[in-house]
């Protein structure tokens, strides 16, 4: 695991890119092959707005990752956040705790704020108008939504306490996790039950 966290403690800009498109390329292929409803519109024309928008998600994350490095490497040097509270010695379960801090700071509260407050859901309505749901929307933000966002992860790092390494490890599960939820695709009843107690399904 320690090894897994320094991978992603050294990842480049690219390969975190190549993350992305990967996961937007796999998801995009099983929603041809099972799709869920069979929208009638022209996929790649479709998805042209939404790959801007990911490409404005990926330029305003590439621009302000030096506050990411900043904030980690404080908490850290000061032992700040949860982390350095409960100072255990497995791994592990730095890791969920990370990862859940990290989850419910920087995605599911930012996620709630724009539904609740007004100007910011004038703004993360770009994502809501997408009318033929697929695996491209998942970062179909408002390039004003990202930094929205990337603010709130901040502020999840130091309450967290997360290394960097762990913080990168977060945001590629995260990624992944969202192309899969906004998918196109169709899962068994049995294998939806399964996902659902704990993760958000198609």
């Amino acid at each position: 695991m320690e090894n897994f966290i320094l991978i992603f403690e050294n990842i480049s800009s690219v390969n975190r890119a190549i993350i992305i498109v990967s996961g937007i390329t796999f998801f995009w292929i099983i929603e041809g092959i099972v799709p869920f409803k069979f929208l009638n519109y022209k996929k790649w024309i479709h998805s042209i707005p939404n790959f801007l928008l990911t490409v404005t998600t990926i330029i305003v994350n590439f621009l302000f990752a030096f506050l990411l490095i900043f904030a980690s490497d404080w908490t850290f040097e000061n032992s700040f956040g949860i982390i350095h509270l409960i100072n255990s010695n497995y791994l592990i379960i730095n890791v969920i705790i990370g990862i859940l801090v990290l989850d419910l700071i920087g995605a599911y509260l930012p996620h709630l704020v724009q539904h609740k407050v007004k100007l910011l859901w004038y703004i993360h309505i770009v994502h809501h108008t997408d009318h033929k749901v697929d695996t491209t929307t998942a970062n179909r933000h408002h390039p004003l939504e990202s930094i929205v966002r990337f603010v709130f992860t901040f502020i999840g790092i130091f309450i967290s306490g997360a290394p960097i390494g762990l913080v990168l490890l977060y945001q590629s599960i995260s990624v992944l996790a969202s192309q899969f939820n906004h998918a196109n695709i169709q899962i068994s009843d049995k294998l939806d039950k399964i996902i659902k107690l704990y993760h958000c399904i198609p």
